[in-house]
């Protein structure tokens, strides 16, 4: 299979966003239960709040891909999500805290869904199984970059701006999903496995 060249923004590389963005308060959870003298029931109180409104933001997600399309679903969960992300680091106790995470699932709930369907429309039946590998990969790598990534940010500028920088590197580029969905509208060449798994623009898998 013809990988080829090209500039286009990878799920992959989504993949690995996500699973960052959703690492970083377990990674940073001594520092914030020290810092908002948390308690076990209220860390897992916004845990559970992630958790509980992504698993509802799911079927809404998929509903609203199917309207919009992958390129222009995925740039509009990827800003919303960037922004949650961003704003995390304005929180000053539990409450906010938690409702600033569930902001950031309702975001993040695009990922899977337009995963799902850019494989169906875009791959061919005899490559899906390859690609869905590939890309799920970028979940465990995400899960395995995450601790380092927000310690060093951590240890040298706090805890606000580990969460800022992770996000505003995704927000940067949003835009980019939407040029994906158009340039594949537009040409039916080359291996669309590759526009779904190939390194990001700046070339590599890291935000």
């Amino acid at each position: 299979m013809v990988w080829g060249k090209g500039d286009e923004p990878s799920v992959h590389s989504l993949f690995v966003a996500d699973f960052i963005d959703r690492q970083v308060v377990s990674v940073l959870a001594p520092v914030l239960r020290k810092e908002f003298a948390l308690s076990n029931g209220q860390y897992a109180a916004i845990v559970n709040a992630f958790m509980a409104t992504y698993a509802l933001a799911l079927p809404l997600a998929g509903w609203v891909l199917d309207r919009l399309g992958v390129g222009r679903g995925l740039t509009l969960a990827v800003s919303w999500w960037s922004a949650a992300g961003m704003a995390t680091s304005l929180a000053s106790g539990p409450i906010s805290l938690g409702a600033l995470r569930s902001l950031l699932a309702v975001g993040e709930a695009g990922a899977w869904p337009a995963f799902a369907k850019a494989v169906s429309v875009w791959v061919p039946p005899e490559a899906r199984t390859l690609a869905i590998g590939v890309c799920n990969s970028g979940s465990s790598l995400g899960a395995m970059i995450a601790p380092k990534l927000v310690e060093i940010i951590t240890t040298h500028s706090g805890w606000r701006a580990a969460v800022t920088s992770v996000s505003n590197s995704r927000w940067q580029s949003r835009q980019t999903y939407s040029k994906m969905g158009m340039a594949k509208t537009r040409s039916k060449a080359g291996s669309p496995v590759r526009t779904l798994c190939r390194s990001s623009p700046h070339g590599r898998h890291v935000l």
